[in-house]
């Protein structure tokens, strides 16, 4: 049988692999933004160059694009820990009751 871990040592693991789970998906929403983006100005300046609209899209999916890193990427680690201290406060609740 594999070695024994403790609660703290899965917890980090686990807030780890979440992290890691978040980052990728803010870099495929990242991707994905830049692609489109670029598409929507090249069509934007190709078929109608005296009627600048491209900037509208940017900066609305921009923002969220910024609160995707900040919620998902940045802000996780706390997030996660405020999740399991609920976690652990409801299993105690449960223990007693």
């Amino acid at each position: 049988m594999g070695e024994e871990i403790s609660l703290e040592e899965y917890k980090k693991a686990y807030r780890v692999m979440v992290a890691e789970d978040e980052k990728r998906g803010f870099l495929t929403h990242l991707v994905v933004y830049v692609l489109v983006n670029a598409m929507l100005i090249v069509i934007n300046l190709l078929y109608s160059p005296e009627d600048i609209w491209f900037f509208y899209p940017l900066i609305g999916w921009g923002i969220g694009i910024t609160a995707h890193y900040l919620w998902g990427v940045r802000w996780i680690e706390k997030e996660l820990k405020k999740r399991e201290a609920m976690a652990e406060y409801r299993a105690r609740e449960i223990k007693k009751g």
